[in-house]
């Protein structure tokens, strides 16, 4: 379910830097096993963020801790 009430821009994360392995890729730029925030908190790859049929992100989907980074992968933070 995509809520109307919440806006994606509140579940991105600003990864500063990759990390890792290149584990795949998606829409032709690859995947990072993992992604350093500004910060530097660790976050690790867990999936693809859904979207609804008109194209909006599921953030609703999103188990907690986790963030979308562009282009729709998500990460979760690493222990």
């Amino acid at each position: 379910m995509v809520s109307r009430n919440v806006p994606h821009e509140y579940f991105l994360l600003d990864a500063a830097r990759t990390d890792g392995p290149v584990i795949g890729h998606l829409r032709g730029r690859p995947i990072s096993a993992l992604v350093i925030d500004r910060n530097g908190g660790r976050y690790r790859f867990v999936g693809v963020a859904a979207r609804d049929g008109q194209g909006r992100l599921d953030v609703l989907s999103l188990k907690r801790g986790e963030w979308i980074v562009a282009p729709d992968l998500v990460y979760e933070r690493a222990a």
